[in-house]
């Protein structure tokens, strides 16, 4: 049973109470397009892991068959209350090894991108996990059953869902073995004290243990983000760009020896005498990246995306009634939709002619896929009206060009979007 997939409009339902909450209480801690971003990664987490599906069950059967495993019994309370304590363990050192490797960093680093500290920061996870399967092995020759590891796995994901708010204060002596927000706010912070500590899943015992614990302090408040900004909302950079990194820095430095420890070193590190490409910068706790964007554009894009997640929703039903080559056609509008609500958000030089060919394809996706009549209106009906907000704000920015506009000069869609819709 697929735990996750239950639980999202749980989720989503949370991420809105939650949001009101902050309004109501006067401290509100979302953004529209961070959290449009977080959801955005975590739409293409999904799509990554429907799209692959089948691949872990195919390791499991493998394992299960190559070594003529005994399976233990799923009836069995100590075989889940075990399972649960050892893959939290498990979990421990893959979330620990994902910090402090830089090749495990680069898949992990998406979810501590977010300089906003929420439930929404939650749903920000990799789409390449890559590596994520090798921890699920000892598990399968111990004969652990398929459906208790996955129920196990949910569990804990489900659970650590909700220690991603800064509205819960510390929790007492719960503090001491379990993982709170409170210390899982140290986990995602960048202040110095804060980096690489509390990588418990659902217990804190194991930093505890193995001298990893950070106590949330007072006097010292989260700043989150990573200590060298992405300062981008484009989900598909979010996932690359310290693999981009990595690759250039493999390619210009020698040695065989020099190249192995790049990637199994902490992120940063560089043989001597070679000039890292990424650079720590200093922390400026007064900033945050957010590009000026004009009201409009912004319900604009909100408008589009919750469009993008009703078909990447709808993604799961259409595997049964889709040929392969229309299901990632669906899949590939998808990445490039998220992608190009992000260009928007930050402000591109190129947004309105990239959102106009994205809403053409739209259209013929919603003509020639078997999407369901109502959400095939939705999306033709979206796409047709957004081409005609589109046309008028492409003249309206000619005409302001004949003005010297210079931002519009730029190309810059807000504005030119903000105009149109006045």
């Amino acid at each position: 049973m697929d735990l996750i997939a239950i639980a999202v409009p749980f989720f989503l339902a949370l991420i809105l109470a939650e949001f009101i909450y902050g309004v109501i209480r006067g401290r509100n801690t979302y953004r529209l397009n961070d959290t449009i971003n977080s959801l955005s990664m975590g739409s293409l987490s999904s799509l990554s892991g429907l799209m692959i599906v089948g691949g872990s069950a195919l390791i499991y059967e493998f394992v299960v068959d190559a070594f003529a495993l005994t399976q233990l019994s799923a009836d069995s309370t100590l075989v889940w209350i075990t399972t649960f304590i050892f893959y939290d363990l498990a979990y421990y050192w893959k979330h620990r090894l994902g910090h402090e490797v830089t090749l495990f960093w680069g898949s992990h680093v998406s979810h501590h991108q977010s300089e906003d500290y929420n439930l929404g920061t939650a749903l920000r996870q990799t789409s390449i996990d890559f590596h994520g399967f090798l921890f699920l092995i000892p598990f399968f020759i111990a004969g652990v059953p398929g459906e208790v590891l996955v129920a196990t796995v949910s569990l804990n994901l489900i659970y650590q869902f909700w220690v991603h708010t800064q509205h819960v204060p510390k929790l007492g002596p719960i503090e001491w073995i379990m993982v709170t927000p409170s210390n899982h706010r140290v986990h995602h912070a960048r202040n110095d004290q804060y980096v690489d500590k509390n990588y418990g899943g659902v217990f804190i015992i194991w930093d505890r243990i193995f001298g990893t614990y950070q106590d949330e302090l007072a006097e010292e408040p989260a700043v989150y983000g990573l200590r060298k900004p992405l300062n981008s909302w484009n989900p598909l950079w979010a996932n690359t760009h310290v693999y981009w990194r990595l690759l250039v820095d493999f390619v210009k430095i020698k040695g065989i020896k020099n190249k192995v420890q790049l990637l199994f070193k902490r992120p940063g590190w560089l043989p001597e005498g070679y000039v890292k490409t990424c650079k720590a910068t200093p922390i400026d706790l007064r900033s945050k990246y957010d590009p000026p964007v004009a009201s409009a554009t912004k319900a604009y894009v909100f408008g589009q995306f919750l469009i993008t997640v009703a078909v990447s929703l709808s993604l799961a039903g259409l595997a049964s009634l889709a040929s392969p080559v229309e299901l990632w056609a669906a899949a590939g509008f998808i990445v490039l939709s998220l992608f190009t609500h992000g260009y928007i958000l930050d402000k591109r030089r190129l947004a309105a002619p990239l959102e106009s060919a994205r809403l053409i394809l739209a259209i013929a996706l919603a003509l020639l896929l078997p999407l369901g009549s109502t959400l095939s209106a939705l999306l033709g009906y979206s796409a047709a009206a957004s081409l005609i907000v589109l046309g008028i704000s492409i003249a309206l920015q000619r005409n302001i060009l004949g003005a010297g506009d210079q931002e519009i000069r730029k190309g810059d869609v807000s504005e030119g979007l903000a105009k149109a819709s006045v």
